[in-house]
């Protein structure tokens, strides 16, 4: 069995004790404009919600929540940030997941459930999340975490894991875009999808797992020969 490490993913929280008066109060404000905007975007909206009511709702100047957010985007890229680390350190904490690839299972399980869970809020986020520009940072953060956990399912089956050609940075960014392709299908819908989130990214994150695993469709694969133009 292949010993599973959880690294601190969390880059956003220094050590308290090496902090000073004015680093501590600009983290506190920081967490009042960020909660005051989950407040504001839930009963306004993420596109109506302004930078203006954001500071207002948090007691603080306009400047200052521009300082820490230069715009709306980039609280939905903290909230995701924050939700991505947070389900990555419960499933750190379950003991009873004994292989690699259940974590992964796991991780983009517990994703959905908390989507569904917080609907409005998902849906009000991932708003912003595509009124920003690039991929959430959450990515860049947790992907080297998850690609171990993939490298790591390689060396629990050596005699029957993927190919060598299966790229495990690739699929996470695969596994990613099926749960956010989920989730954005349904931003539509104002009545959380109870169950029925979870249930299609479980299935579709099963199925990425099970191609990953058996190599299939990878450049060397067996009875798989790389093309450079599909169309011929």
């Amino acid at each position: 069995m292949v010993a599973l490490e959880c690294n601190n993913v969390n880059m956003r929280q220094a050590d308290g004790g090496k902090q000073d008066g004015r680093t501590r109060n600009a983290q506190i404000n920081r967490e009042r404009v960020y909660a005051a905007a989950i407040k504001v975007f839930a009963s306004r909206g993420y596109d109506a919600a302004t930078m203006d009511e954001i500071a207002a709702e948090a007691g603080v100047v306009r400047r200052t929540a521009f300082n820490h957010f230069p715009a709306k985007s980039d609280i939905a890229t903290e909230w995701a940030v924050r939700v991505g680390e947070a389900v990555f350190a419960l499933v750190c904490d379950v003991g009873h997941i004994a292989s690699a690839a259940g974590r992964v299972r796991a991780y983009f399980h517990e994703l959905a459930l908390r989507a569904e869970r917080d609907w409005d809020e998902t849906r009000q986020m991932t708003t912003g999340l595509l009124r920003g520009h690039g991929a959430p940072a959450h990515r860049s953060q947790l992907s080297a975490e998850l690609r171990d956990w993939l490298l790591a399912s390689q060396r629990e089956r050596p005699g029957n894991g993927p190919a060598p050609a299966a790229d495990p940075a690739l699929t996470v960014d695969v596994l990613y875009d099926v749960f956010q392709g989920a989730v954005v299908r349904r931003l539509s819908q104002e009545a959380p999808p109870r169950g029925a989130l979870t249930a299609e990214v479980d299935a579709a994150i099963a199925l990425v797992l099970a191609g990953f695993a058996s190599g299939a469709g990878y450049p060397g694969a067996s009875g798989v020969q790389p093309h450079n133009n599909l169309l011929d």
